[in-house]
Formats: C-alpha cells, structure tokens, sequence
C-alpha cells in the first residue's frame, strides 16, 4: 500500500509536472488578470452590474491584482507538498511565504476600501489594513529570523 501512494505521489509531484504547473499557473494568473481589469472595466462603465457583490473587488483596478495572487497562492500550496517530504525546513518556508501570500492578497483587496478623508484611526477599513499590513511585517520578520532564509 505505502508503494502505490509513494508511486503515485512520484508521479503527480515529480519535476516535469512540476514545470507544466508552474506554466498553467502563469498563464491562469495573467488571463485572471486581465479577466477581472476587463470586469472593472465593464462594471465601471455600466456595461455590466456587478453592484451585487458587497466589497469592492469590481470598482477599483488596484483590486484585480488580487487574482493573480490567488493563483499564486495556489502554486505555493502545490509547492508546499512537493517540498514536504523533501526537506522539512523548506516545508517551513512554504508555509509562511503561504501566510505571507494570504496577507499581501488580502492587502491588495483592502486597499480599494480606505478612506483617506476621515480620521484614519476611527475608519474600520484603514484598520483593517494597518492591522493586515503589520501581520505582514511580522509574517516576514518571524521567517527571517526563525529559519534563517529570505522570503
């Protein structure tokens, strides 16, 4: 049993595939891109009404970079379990360039909701970027020092 799952596992994370879905998760990342940019567009322009959707992933083009980031973030997921039996410091590194990844997305999808006109303080969504963008800080700082490699 173990050799069928290590077979199979061979086979679905071994290096060709893993260049084969780098490139799809390259070319998924651009065309998200430019999918949700052409959305923006549409939505801003009244061609389209995307006023359903509560946050602002729709109005700002700022927010389209949150796409590729979720693609990204997909790849590193897939590259976390290719590294995990390989090297388990690696595996570590994954799992905050992951963290990391999940706060930069999530930054990126804030940023259309700040308000610059009211006291910065008391608005709920510059907090919430100030507090995504020192989780961030953190993130990055605590993998700098705890395994000794740049993220």
């Amino acid at each position: 049993m173990t050799n069928v799952i290590e077979n199979i596992f061979g086979k679905v994370f071994s290096e060709k595939n893993l260049k084969v879905f780098e490139k799809i998760i390259l070319i998924a990342a651009t065309l998200g891109f430019i999918i949700h940019l052409i959305l923006i567009l549409l939505n801003n322009n009244g061609y389209l009404d995307l006023s359903f959707f509560k946050d602002q992933l729709f109005v700002n083009p700022i927010s389209a970079i949150y796409t590729p980031f979720s693609f990204i973030l997909i790849y590193e997921a897939f590259l976390l379990i290719y590294f995990l039996p390989r090297s388990f410091t690696t595996a570590i590194a994954k799992q905050f360039e992951i963290m990391s990844l999940i706060l930069i997305r999530k930054i990126f999808k804030d940023i259309p909701n700040v308000n610059l006109n009211d006291n910065w303080i008391e608005n709920e969504n510059n907090l919430q970027l100030i507090y995504d963008l020192s989780c961030l800080l953190y993130t990055s700082d605590a993998a700098d020092e705890g395994l000794g490699v740049d993220l």
